[in-house]
């Protein structure tokens, strides 16, 4: 008996697994995104990563058409809120990771993971638990000791709330929902930002009322057949390749070193289809061998 989606969302909605944690994702969707470096290591060292971090999304932000409705950088890790659009979540984060990740390892003189693994994305059910979740990002930097007050730290999207900016964070959007007249909404950021929230948005996968997050848990307990495949071998390698250019060199065997991010991420997204590594090889011109050696790398 074949999984089914929730009718309303049925046609444009993608089940996407990350060791073996479901992502949901589809058109509009809210996100609140944590990463974290590999080993506790710090994936920040310095001002200027920072801003390139944030430049790099910006950029993002033109070509995949999503908001960026908050964020806090820390050391350790980042924070990030967003409503996508056509482009699903996982192209977009795989994205700005493998550019982050390029440029610190090249910046710092260092190679291997930067990042601890999977990222978590906890799925907000609407702009009612928008305010909430940005609340707690932030106040992260407040909660880890780094300063007394949100507006005292630099990296995070407050400074653009409180200043009326919306230039890197996408703040109208927000700042729309409070009020449609912009001093009382300001009022109300002032206002909301001193309340003192007992759920710790951080750790959820899900974030809304008891019916939302029970809907979708029980959408959870029900078991995919082994054999299900929502979409082909080749469908999976164009979702994961920026351009038509690394797909075509991909299918062709190339093995240029800027295409091994791409691969691993095909392999990826293909044994978590249910594809086996002899029909994940042969799509791309790889032995099973080699797709088992990009797989342990993985883990």
């Amino acid at each position: 008996m074949y999984w089914e989606a929730p009718p309303a969302i049925l046609r444009y909605w993608e089940v996407l697994f990350v060791k073996e944690r479901r992502r949901i994702e589809y058109p509009g969707a809210f996100y609140h995104v944590i990463q974290r470096g590999n080993n506790r290591e710090k994936i920040f060292r310095s001002d200027a990563d920072k801003n390139f971090y944030l430049q790099s999304l910006v950029e993002l932000k033109k070509q995949y058409y999503f908001k960026l409705l908050g964020y806090a950088l820390m050391d350790t890790h980042y924070h990030v809120m967003m409503q996508t659009a056509e482009v699903p979540l996982s192209k977009i984060i795989f994205r700005q990771n493998m550019l982050y990740s390029r440029y610190f390892n090249k910046t710092h003189s260092r190679s291997g993971h930067l990042y601890s693994g999977p990222y978590n994305a906890s799925l907000i059910q609407d702009e009612n638990y928008l305010f909430a979740v940005l609340r707690y990002i932030h106040n992260n930097p407040v909660k880890a000791g780094i300063c007394k007050t949100p507006e005292k730290f630099n990296w995070s999207s407050d400074k653009y709330y409180r200043s009326n900016h919306n230039e890197i964070a996408d703040t109208d959007f927000i700042l729309n929902i409070l009020s449609s007249n912009r001093e009382t909404a300001l009022r109300e950021y002032f206002r909301l930002m001193q309340v003192v929230d007992e759920v710790n948005y951080g750790s959820l996968n899900l974030i809304g009322d008891e019916s939302f997050i029970n809907a979708w848990q029980k959408e959870e307990e029900q078991n995919l057949p082994k054999n299900f495949k929502s979409k082909s071998l080749d469908e999976i390698l164009k979702s994961v390749c920026a351009d038509d250019d690394n797909y075509q060199l991909i299918k062709a065997g190339s093995r240029k070193r800027s295409l091994v991010p791409l691969k691993a991420c095909y392999v990826s997204e293909a044994v978590n289809q249910g594809y086996n590594y002899d029909e994940i090889g042969a799509n791309i011109g790889i032995s099973k061998v080699a797709v088992a050696k990009i797989t342990n790398k993985q883990h």
